[in-house]
């Protein structure tokens, strides 16, 4: 974390002038302590959105508090610092089409490079291990006609990118699209795709379930991703190389995506209250009250919620939501990825296929090689999604770390004594976020898209989860920006 921005929110001049009277003066340091602070607008969440969301506020002369309840500033744009170098939790790349992240970056001074290379798979499909060239003729591929020609890790592009109805990413909100809001799996199916592809894709997709999430908002997702990219011939084509090879840029925040969210924090004026986590948001026609769960008090006139729904749902609202809006915080499906880091004393890759990443139809899905700070790859990322991530969460960190060693051994002999746990991360764990990602069930964009942003009191919503056109970091820092130009416009 940076080491300013640690100092300004733990030994601040008023802390440490309290540290040095609190004797002294104790009757009237506790009544400042019960006394409730004032500000124009409370944002909850110091995440992207809400940053933003201050920022904005801000820069029109408001006064903002932002009550954090983790210990970090950030939310799901999280850096962990690992021997082998920083690695990224969430907020992973910058893409292309980030304009206000990248503006953001830009006045920051917070420097952007350029990601390494991606490394090809190889696959442990149907008990055999095979190489990404040796794939489409290998006996363990069961797949038929042109996926065989796919890489299993790239078969949910290969068929949503071929099979995509949306004319235009703002088109997926129309009427017309509506039957598209089914399953991932019912639109697979229905576009050709077999039965095994269908399993291999219910491992790399990232929702909960592919039986149950919906296709309309992953075709979204897809079509904004490919505004301006051209089509490409080659069957295994991924939107991150069709993107580089048309001169648009991705981009990752040198020393960590958590590095930029620190830096928003900085340029406040005010500070970001950590480990404020917030219990109660009482409200009534002219201000607002939030209640921290240590009791803490703070007033304002507006407030904006910018943590995940599953954070959201967890707080008191007075008045509460209505209808649609109140099943939407109650009920609303989220994803998870649980990821678990190695260390490896040689590159046994040498030994067995080649590729030291690794597809699997086995329960720890995916192992990433990663080049992190260079070219040489200096660590094993195992990432496991969904339901997938769920299930081992009932696994104790000790015996997860087994689990996986096992596992890799099992499917990959040259793993063997070579492999060391370094840590180990899963959102579902996170006693406040709860989860990586809203996810969007099949039947429920028609009622609740166009609800899930919507103002209500005086409470304004911001996050990933309201987005309509953009996604991931853009999407928070543009729903930020959105809720405050609400309040703006409201007081204008």
């Amino acid at each position: 974390m940076n080491k300013k921005f640690k100092q300004k929110n733990r030994f601040t001049r008023r802390g440490f002038g309290h540290s040095l009277f609190a004797f002294s003066a104790y009757p009237l340091i506790s009544k400042r302590i019960n006394a409730s602070e004032k500000a124009d607008v409370i944002i909850i969440g110091a995440g992207l959105a809400g940053l933003n969301a201050a920022l904005n506020l801000e820069q029109e002369g408001y006064k903002v508090i932002v009550l954090e309840g983790d210990d970090y500033v950030g939310g799901r744009v999280k850096t962990l610092e690992l021997p082998t170098g920083n690695i990224n939790l969430g907020g992973q790349t910058i893409g292309p089409y980030y304009a206000r992240v990248r503006d953001i970056a830009n006045s920051l001074e917070v420097p952007l490079i350029n990601p390494s290379s991606r490394i090809k798979m190889g696959n442990y499909v149907n008990g055999e291990l095979v190489s990404d060239r040796d794939w489409s003729k290998s006996n363990a591929n069961k797949t038929v006609g042109e996926e065989r020609e796919v890489q299993p890790v790239g078969l949910e592009y290969f068929y949503l990118s071929k099979h995509n109805p949306l004319p235009d990413v703002e088109s997926w909100l129309s009427k017309s699209m509506s039957d598209f809001d089914i399953s991932i799996y019912d639109h697979l199916k229905n576009s050709g795709a077999s039965e095994e592809a269908l399993r291999i894709v219910s491992i790399t997709a990232n929702v909960h379930s592919i039986q149950s999430a919906s296709a309309l908002a992953y075709l979204r997702d897809l079509k904004r991703l490919e505004w301006g990219i051209p089509k490409s011939k080659d069957k295994n084509t991924t939107l991150y190389s069709t993107s580089s090879s048309s001169g648009l840029t991705f981009s990752e925040v040198k020393g960590g995506t958590q590095r930029l969210t620190e830096a928003m924090a900085e340029a406040l004026k005010g500070e970001v209250r950590l480990n404020q986590l917030v219990k109660q948001i009482s409200m009534s026609k002219q201000d607002c009250e939030v209640t921290s769960i240590d009791g803490k008090k703070y007033n304002s006139r507006y407030v904006i919620s910018a943590v995940p729904l599953s954070a959201l749902r967890n707080i008191e609202i007075n008045p509460g939501f209505k209808l649609v809006q109140d099943d939407i915080i109650k009920y609303s499906s989220h994803s998870n990825t649980l990821r678990v880091f190695l260390e490896f004393s040689s590159a046994f890759w040498d030994d067995d296929i080649g590729n030291p990443s690794l597809y699997t139809d086995t329960s720890i899905e995916r192992v990433f090689a990663r080049r992190v700070g260079g070219e040489d790859i200096s660590l094993l990322d195992c990432w496991v999604n969904g339901n997938g991530a769920y299930r081992l969460d009932q696994l104790s960190k000790e015996d997860l770390g087994i689990f996986v060693l096992r596992m890799l051994e099992k499917i990959r002999p040259s793993t063997k004594d070579k492999l060391k746990v370094i840590d180990m991360h899963s959102w579902s764990k996170s006693s406040l976020s709860g989860c990586c990602r809203h996810v969007y069930s099949a039947g429920q964009i028609n009622d609740w898209a166009s609800q899930i942003a919507k103002p209500h009191e005086r409470l304004y919503l911001a996050g990933e989860h309201t987005r309509s056109i953009e996604n991931g970091m853009e999407a928070a820092a543009k729903s930020g920006e959105r809720a405050a130009f609400e309040i703006l416009e409201r007081d204008s």
